[in-house]
Formats: structure tokens, C-alpha cells, sequence
């Protein structure tokens, strides 16, 4: 269950045994993994994104929940949270992005992976989510003109890198992937934008420019979307 319409206070993402996650106000209880959720300026997204529809969560008297996209929801229901949902763009690895059905199955399908990494790795699972989503909107057999592989669009020389053996294989590319972009975390001082950028353009142009974004349209966008995304926390698609 998801708990929305937080104030501007410290959040949590919670995520208990079973991966469901949990946004809250309240520090996570025993058993459940706790990550601060970022919602300083620094990670919400600076461009528009379109809003395709809303998503409403409804309580009864007794507590239950309803999640649903119509405004009402009968007698008894009493509205909690409303939700925008935005059009996502495409992925970097090509094509169009999944309709929102295909989406929210394919982050549960590998939410236990991109949890496991973020355990083993220390990254935020939210920005792993955001990688995955701007590289491939989750589709393992993603590859790109240039020849990036799988859900975090791992170059050949990237995958040898991170003993990467088959690229397709969603645990061995999240793993690999992960890796990678933990390096590049703790190289420009755990600076996501940073990291975000060389995951896209490479180590050498960020230090090129003096550890800055590099000025080109495709890495600049790129920053800016996985941001929106991080933002978001992936939370839309529980």
C-alpha cells in the first residue's frame, strides 16, 4: 500500500520481506528496508512531462483500500490520494515505451533483482528504477544501435568490466549495471548528476568538461529524465 500526499517533511521508502513498498512520513518498522526519499530540488525534474490521466486512492470506514483510476468510487469511500500519471518517453535503447499495464509488470517482475542490488551496492533503489527505466523501460532484450544490451543498456566493454557473461540475463546485467554505476557514484563524490551523466556519455567527457555535465543535448535530457523519474520514485507503478 502506498501512502501519498506526504508534507514536505523527511519521507521513507519502506520495503518489507515480501517487496512491497510502502511511502511514509514514519520511520520504516523492523524487517523492512528504509531509504530516504529525495524530494529536494536536486532530483525533481526540471522539464514538463505530459500527464496522460490520474490514479485515486480511495479508504472505507474499516480501512481498505481501493486504488483506481475513476474520480469516484461509491458510498462509504472516502478519497485519500490523487496521483498524476505521466507519459514516459522513450527509452534510450529505442522504440516506444511500454503501455503503463506492461510497465507496472515488468518493474514488479524485477523489483526483488533491483532491491538485492541496491542491498549489495548502497545505491538508492530509486535511482536504480530510474536508470532502468530511461536505458530500457525494463525490457531485457533491449539493444541499442550502438550495441548496449540488456535492462541497463551495458556496453561490451562495460559487461567484461563487471564479469557481465551474458548481458540478456536480468540478474547478471542488473548486477554488472549496479556495479558500474556505484563506481561512478563514489568517483564524483556520490554527486548523482554526475554519475548519471558519465553512465551516459562516460567517465572521460564528465572529467573532460571539469567534472561537470557534459554540453550535449542527448546527456543533458538524459540527467533531466532519469531526475523526473527518481522523483517520481517509481512508486506510480505499485
Amino acid at each position: 500500500m502506498m501512502v501519498a500526499g506526504l508534507a514536505a517533511a523527511d519521507t521513507y521508502v519502506c520495503t518489507d520481506e515480501e517487496g512491497e513498498t510502502t511511502l511514509t512520513n514514519i520511520p520504516c518498522s523492523r524487517g523492512s528496508i528504509t531509504q530516504k526519499h529525495n524530494r529536494s530540488s536536486r532530483t525533481r525534474p526540471q522539464s514538463s512531462r505530459k500527464i496522460i490521466g490520474y490514479s485515486y486512492r480511495f479508504e472505507d470506514a474499516e480501512g481498505r483500500t481501493l486504488y483506481t483510476n475513476l474520480a469516484r468510487a461509491g458510498k462509504g469511500m472516502k478519497l485519500v490520494a490523487k496521483r498524476p500519471i505521466y507519459y514516459y518517453g522513450k527509452p534510450r535503447s529505442g522504440g516506444p515505451a511500454p503501455v503503463l499495464k506492461v510497465l507496472r509488470k515488468r518493474v514488479k517482475e524485477y523489483r526483488p533483482l533491483i532491491l538485492q542490488a541496491a542491498r549489495e551496492t548502497g545505491l538508492d533503489a530509486n535511482l536504480i528504477h530510474a536508470v532502468i527505466m530511461a536505458e530500457s523501460a525494463y525490457d531485457p532484450q533491449a539493444r541499442s544501435p550502438k550495441g548496449a544490451m540488456g535492462l541497463m543498456q551495458l556496453m561490451p566493454a562495460t559487461a567484461r568490466r563487471y564479469g557481465v557473461a551474458n548481458p540478456y540475463d536480468p540478474a547478471q546485467n542488473i548486477r554488472g549495471g549496479t556495479r558500474y554505476l556505484s563506481y561512478l557514484m563514489k568517483r564524483f563524490g556520490n554527486d548523482i548528476e554526475l554519475a548519471v551523466a558519465a553512465y551516459n556519455a562516460g567517465e572521460g567527457a564528465v572529467e573532460k568538461y571539469n567534472r561537470s555535465i557534459p554540453p550535449y543535448k542527448e546527456t543533458q535530457a538524459y540527467v533531466e529524465k532519469v531526475k523526473g523519474y527518481m522523483a517520481q520514485g517509481m512508486l506510480a507503478f505499485n
